[in-house]
């Protein structure tokens, strides 16, 4: 279950409550620094726009970052509303200034929302992710794998279909790639988490052939960054 520790002056906002509804367990206190812990290494101070201007404008926010950061490794600022269009008379070369000093002096991270009620979507969410990861393996390709299962993983993942998880369950029940290119779409659907789409998607790709006549002259990498229209100073 998500857990959040929440500062008691949130209580008059309606999003501990919102919380609870979403599922989450949350406990009321008087937090020494943030307004939301979501883990003994990520907390959340949550502002509206105007008390960040105001912030901004005698400084209170760099006390309460450096505290934060004290405190905790990773420090995130969760602000409501635009922080340009509030009645406060903060300039906005102050506001870029601290906007630039939260994140790339501090390395600390500024969300914006703008909806009131999104607040507690968003910090639901943060301390799902925070508490469970994204609850299930991206499918990214690495530019460099170890050899051995490593390679072999990294071959099947880039057939269609296959993310990180379907590569595993073939590579484990096939025992090499050789086996799993030669199967046939029942033998593919024979492996757990293989339907029959996803397994006539790997089939069809394995035995695609280029048209006669066809050339790949021009085809970009598909792991290369595409070329920059942006003329070379």
């Amino acid at each position: 279950m998500v857990k959040l520790f929440i500062d008691a002056r949130e209580l008059s906002t309606r999003i501990p409550e919102a919380l609870k509804e979403l599922g989450a367990e949350v406990e009321i206190g008087n937090l020494e620094t943030g307004t939301y812990v979501l883990s003994a290494d990520l907390v959340v101070e949550r502002k509206t726009a105007a008390d960040f201007a105001a912030s901004v404008l005698d400084s209170r926010y760099t006390n309460q970052a450096h505290k934060m950061g004290m405190n905790f490794k990773r420090v995130i600022w969760l602000i409501e509303g635009d922080i340009f269009s509030t009645r406060h008379s903060t300039h906005p070369d102050a506001l870029d200034g601290a906007l630039s000093y939260l994140s790339v002096v501090l390395g600390q991270t500024v969300v914006w929302y703008k909806a009131p009620k999104r607040a507690a979507f968003i910090l639901y969410r943060m301390a799902k992710h925070e508490m469970e990861g994204e609850g299930y393996t991206s499918p990214m390709r690495k530019g460099r794998v170890p050899a051995g299962a490593g390679q072999a993983l990294f071959t099947i993942e880039g057939l269609s279909g296959c993310g990180p998880v379907a590569a595993r369950s073939l590579l484990q029940h096939f025992r090499s790639v050789f086996k799993v290119m030669t199967s046939s779409v029942t033998g593919l659907c024979a492996v757990k988490g293989i339907g029959p789409k996803k397994a006539q998607a790997i089939y069809d790709v394995i035995h695609f052939e280029l048209p006669e006549g066809e050339s790949l002259e021009d085809q970009q990498s598909l792991f290369a960054d595409p070329p920059s229209s942006e003329p070379l100073v």
